[in-house]
């Protein structure tokens, strides 16, 4: 069958075409989707073909992570039924146009151990970015907090504004640093205690105006920059303080280790998904705790995605999360 979906054809060059999907395999499910949320920071690597960990297959369907009904069943395929409604991850199918990592199509088939039940509840434009979420629930669920802790997290983009959420489930009271004015406001209204701009404020003198001048507990950094470190450090005390480190920057990430060695500072690393995170993340979005509908700032149908991306290269107007509406 021919299907529509978004193809980067090119480094720089996206379409919105035809293609072709074969039936499901015997261990996976085809899938007609309603939402697909982007993956702003790696999708747009992928784009431009700067995502290293993994070189972009041109021509190739971009996402990861989508939420549908369950159309078609492998027949080896178990407690999954046409008409099931579920969050997906990658796509998988042989053609010339292949899945990096194949969600944004309008229907397509995804291995059933890549799917999660969307529990009562979720909203399902929340559900539909839940690999992305789930970056910032890993972030904020690694360092060791009790309630009451101060958490201040870096970078204003749909990572850091989950991490922020899920450091506040945790009871932590959360402080974000961005450095876009929309962002920064949408934060302070859904994400986190307080919200500064780093371009015009004392980021380090708010943050210990509210702490008393007490320490914060962790650092959750998903901007991963030079100034960022530097900046951060005078938060955190010697030898008791946390950073986790959460995110994809091309090239080499850079963290001054020296200096987390002189401060003995308690550095995590955490990247891709599990299932446990997942389902955890999913039941956070039923219960309130993590929402990322309202920070949904480009809900638009399947065929405005060219423009999407464009858009997110060219900074052409502000954005936050984009979501793809398929029926």
């Amino acid at each position: 069958m021919k299907t529509k979906a978004v193809v980067f054809t090119a480094p720089g060059q996206v379409a919105f075409q035809d293609i072709e999907m074969p039936d499901p395999g015997p261990d996976e499910v085809q899938i007609r989707t309603t939402y697909s949320t982007v993956s702003v920071g790696t999708e747009g690597w992928a784009f431009q073909d700067l995502f290293t960990w993994q070189p972009t297959p041109y021509p190739c369907v971009p996402g990861y992570q989508r939420v549908g009904v369950i159309e078609l069943v492998g027949r080896n395929v178990k407690g999954w039924k046409p008409g099931d409604k579920v969050m997906a991850t990658t796509g998988v199918w042989d053609g010339p146009v292949k899945p990096h990592w194949g969600s944004h199509m309008a229907v397509g088939n995804t291995r059933a151990s890549e799917l999660y039940r969307i529990p009562a509840g979720a909203d399902e434009v929340d559900a539909a970015g839940t690999v992305v979420a789930q970056v910032g629930y890993n972030a904020a669920y690694r360092a060791v907090l009790s309630p009451g802790d101060w958490v201040v997290v870096y970078g204003d983009g749909i990572i850091g504004q989950s991490a922020a959420q899920a450091a506040r489930s945790r009871g932590a009271r959360v402080i974000l640093v961005g450095h876009r004015a929309e962002r920064v406001e949408l934060a302070a209204a859904y994400s986190a205690d307080a919200a500064f701009n780093a371009r015009v404020d004392d980021v380090v003198s708010r943050v210990k105006a509210l702490t008393g001048g007490k320490p914060v507990t962790a650092v959750l950094d998903t901007v991963q920059k030079v100034d960022a470190q530097r900046q951060y450090m005078a938060l955190l005390e010697n030898g008791r303080g946390q950073i986790v480190y959460s995110g994809f920057t091309p090239g080499t990430t850079w963290a001054d280790m020296g200096l987390l060695q002189q401060r003995e500072l308690t550095t995590h690393y955490v990247s891709g998904w599990n299932r446990a995170r997942m389902e955890a993340t999913l039941q956070l979005m039923a219960d309130g705790k993590m929402r990322l509908r309202p920070l949904v700032t480009h809900l638009m149908p399947c065929q405005d995605a060219p423009s999407m991306y464009r858009m997110t290269v060219d900074k052409t107007e502000p954005f936050l999360g984009i979501t793809f509406q398929w029926f």
